[in-house]
């Protein structure tokens, strides 16, 4: 995980560009849901966002923020699964984008 820009970060969190029809922005998930259980998921990815957002401010790739635990302990998971930070859809042949 790399230190990003704070544009980058909003964008992230604010992209209206459309994959499958639908906005990219992790914000926009939160429109998606189909229970409180999604939606606290969804709402942890958004804090995330905000967490990548300010540690690109202070030069650090992720500054832990109020509500970020799930996706914080969904990173991890990945992490020790299969080396990557990013969902499984997300993968490249099988790889992860991050390693380039």
């Amino acid at each position: 995980m790399q230190v990003r820009s704070w544009k980058d970060g909003f964008r992230d969190i604010f992209s209206k560009e459309l994959v499958g029809g639908k906005p990219i922005g992790e914000i926009y998930e939160l429109f998606d849901v189909k229970s409180f259980e999604e939606f606290k998921d969804e709402l942890s990815d958004v804090a995330w966002g905000f967490g990548r957002i300010l540690g690109g401010l202070v030069n650090k790739p992720y500054v832990r923020v109020l509500g970020d635990g799930i996706h914080f302990r969904k990173v991890a998971d990945r992490v020790n699964e299969y080396g990557c930070m990013r969902s499984k859809r997300f993968l490249i042949n099988g790889e992860c984008p991050n390693k380039k």
